[in-house]
């Protein structure tokens, strides 16, 4: 599944830290899409429903809905515009939900699910696992993608313009791996910078699947 970038100016940012600019950044756009081709590359061929937590300013909505026949795309904070994004012939819907609610996602239902520069922002690592195995249908795929949350990372991101980056990145990758372990089995994983070890990987993906 090849990641389409949307036309500039097609979309909306969802809120004051959505990263939508730098997808188009000619220094560091390149690394923003290809995190997102890294996920899109874990996802297996098939399946009909997709969720996709975290949506923001919908920028896989274009390619998600085109290959997909159903797909709902979940945000704490909902962009505008985001169902003129949606590919001819998928069904879509858009609602606030949260990940660590029990009762915002329908249980066992979603064929594949997306979850990428999310994890990191939730300090119940946990609780989130939880809400990932809960929604994903069994046999499903869930892809996850997160940054390396460390100090080399936090002047990164000054570097480009976030400069209080540790107020929002609270989770780990290996906090994150963790809790994804205890209710889901790993399949494959890929990284940046390609072959970086866990621990020294800057952005890494993740394909996980339900158990039994």
């Amino acid at each position: 599944m090849r990641f389409d970038l949307p036309p500039r100016g097609t979309l909306t940012p969802n809120d004051d830290v959505d990263p939508l600019p730098y997808y188009y950044n000619p220094w560091v756009g390149w690394l923003y899409r290809h995190r997102l081709q890294m996920g899109l590359d874990l996802l297996p061929a098939g399946g009909r429903r997709i969720l996709e937590i975290g949506v923001g300013s919908g920028i896989l909505v274009p390619t998600l809905t085109k290959h997909y026949p159903e797909y709902t795309g979940t945000d704490l904070t909902l962009a505008r515009g985001l169902e003129a994004l949606v590919a001819p012939g998928c069904r879509a819907e858009f609602r606030r939900a949260d990940l660590l609610a029990d009762g915002d996602l329908p249980a066992g239902h979603y064929d594949a699910i997306v979850c990428f520069s999310v994890l990191e922002h939730i300090r119940d690592a946990d609780g989130a696992a939880r809400g990932l195995a809960r929604a994903l249908a069994p046999g499903g795929t869930l892809v996850t993608g997160y940054p390396m949350v460390s100090p080399l990372m936090t002047r990164a991101f000054a570097l480009i313009g976030y400069d209080r980056i540790d107020d929002h990145h609270v989770s780990p990758p290996a906090r994150i791996a963790a809790a994804l372990d205890t209710v889901l089995t790993p399949l494959r994983r890929a990284a940046f910078p390609r072959g970086a070890p866990v621990r020294a990987a800057l952005y890494q993906c993740s394909a996980w699947t339900t158990r039994g």
